[in-house]
């Protein structure tokens, strides 16, 4: 197995608490061609990867959480056995960005500097810019030493 660092990458972007409009708002706008013109021609990163599986983990457990309400107190017509079946698409999801996240042989250190430069420039990822800089530092370094790890950022 390759060398691997594993690093909080998304939790200050997708919070379990947060508003859904939140989590909507960074996932779809970094994640559409539209809003991001480089996903027309760039390869999905493991990054990538690991964050689209945090946020389907998020969602699944604010869906989990929905069903803890509707059995204290039912919402109309919802009711607790809605949500059975959402949370185990949600369980499959969730399993298979992982299956893809695994066979993805990392990101290369020029790939993760380009998803640095691309997010310096979005609000709320200061802190993982700054994470993720000072690691591409110290893998600098082993460069120098003769070895060129893949970043696998989870």
């Amino acid at each position: 197995m390759q060398n691997e660092h594993l690093v909080q990458t998304v939790g200050h972007a997708v919070k379990s608490d947060c508003l859904p409009g939140a989590l909507e708002m960074d996932i779809y706008r970094f994640f559409h061609p539209h809003h991001n013109p480089r996903l027309h021609s760039t390869p999905v990163r493991q990054q990538e990867l690991s964050e689209l599986e945090q946020a389907a983990s998020e969602l699944r457990k604010a869906l989990e959480r929905a069903r803890l309400r509707t059995l204290r107190a039912p919402a109309n017509r919802i009711l607790p056995s809605h949500f059975v079946d959402i949370v185990k698409a949600m369980r499959f999801v969730e399993a298979s960005l992982q299956t893809l996240s695994d066979a993805h042989e990392g990101d290369e250190q020029g790939a993760l500097r380009d998803l640095v430069v691309e997010r310096s420039s979005l609000n709320g990822w200061e802190a993982w810019t700054s994470l993720v800089k000072e690691q591409l530092h110290q893998d600098g370094d082993k460069v120098i030493d003769g070895e060129a790890p893949r970043r696998r950022l989870a």
